[in-house]
């Protein structure tokens, strides 16, 4: 099933958990994480099997944000990826970037990131990095 069409927010995995904090002060009701209240189906330290089903399943019409580059890569997470029809977003950089260069780089690409890929009908996969900015990872 595809999923997509509406912008209802993003979900920060939990391997940047600070990085969600700074932005639902400048996004709130729009950014949500693991153990957020409003989202209880996906509880602290769910694994990334079950949280992909539970973003491609139900209301939850959210574009996934991570650095988890294992998503990608390994063969059963990027199935569950492939079949939840999850629209996710991959922080990518030849360095390492800190909580507030990761924030402030999804911040200043929410605009772009609530159009196209928000718009767009998943599964898909895109790459966000300060080089090259979000581009649809084929």
């Amino acid at each position: 099933m595809a999923r997509g069409g509406t912008f209802g927010g993003i979900f920060i995995d939990e391997n940047i958990l600070g990085v969600a904090y700074e932005l639902d002060s400048l996004h709130p009701g729009l950014v949500y994480w693991v153990g957020h209240p409003a989202i209880l189906e996906i509880p602290p330290s769910t694994k990334d099997t079950d949280l992909l089903d539970a973003l491609g399943s139900g209301n939850l019409d959210l574009i996934f944000v991570t650095r988890d580059k294992r998503i990608r890569r390994d063969r059963i997470e990027r199935e569950h990826l492939m079949r939840s029809a999850v629209r996710a977003v991959f922080l990518t950089s030849a360095k390492n970037m800190n909580k507030s260069q990761m924030a402030a780089l999804i911040e200043q690409s929410w605009d772009q990131i609530a159009q196209e890929v928000g718009l767009s009908s998943g599964p898909s996969l895109w790459s966000l990095t300060p080089s090259n900015g979000l581009k649809p990872i084929n």
